[in-house]
């Protein structure tokens, strides 16, 4: 798959079989994503791998009431549609859409461009992903569970780090279409 293909047929996934991703294809995922660009090459990320399912569901299962009722407060939902409420409420709703493996992506706190870095980091991990057979998506929902020290603590993320994103990975159930992509502003000088 050459590069243009995987920017243009890679989807966010989030129907995943339950099989495991073996450990050599995650590490090609992660060093795909060390070759992102970052300020001053100082390469300020850290990788938490996240694979205990009752961990994962713990941390679906504080979120997801704290989405809910945020919403509910918000008469604009928070840029959040009625179909994610929905989802929320559902009986079996989980915010990594139970993938066997979810990355989160650390930044050293001491860089200033940390959230720029880590995101480059995180495409260049989704795209490495697509192009080796395995779907992703990234879940903004887990910054919920940041608020929250004691979660906050099980995640073992390194010291002088701090969550950047968290990114659900495993073999897709789905093709999902692409979505209408909206004509582009440019604005040539």
């Amino acid at each position: 798959m050459d590069t243009m293909d995987a920017i243009m047929t890679r989807r966010s996934i989030r129907k995943f079989e339950e099989r495991q991703i073996p450990d050599e294809i995650l590490n090609r995922i992660i060093l795909a994503g060390t070759y992102a660009p970052s300020a001053l090459a100082l390469q300020p990320w850290a990788f938490v791998v996240i694979q205990d399912k009752e961990f994962l569901k713990e941390i679906s299962d504080y979120c997801a009431p704290v989405l809910l009722s945020n919403m509910r407060k918000s008469v604009s939902h928070e840029g959040m549609s009625d179909k994610f409420r929905k989802l929320l409420e559902g009986e079996n709703y989980s915010i990594y859409y139970n993938a066997p493996t979810v990355i989160l992506i650390a930044g050293k706190n001491t860089c200033r461009f940390k959230d720029i870095d880590c995101s480059l980091c995180a495409e260049n991990m989704m795209l490495a992903a697509h192009a080796l057979g395995v779907g992703s998506c990234f879940v903004g929902s887990s910054e919920i569970a940041y608020e929250n020290k004691e979660l906050l603590e099980k995640f073992r993320i390194p010291e002088g780090s701090s969550p950047v994103g968290t990114i659900a990975f495993g073999y897709p159930l789905e093709k999902p279409k692409a979505g209408e992509k909206l004509t582009p502003k440019v604005v040539r000088i």
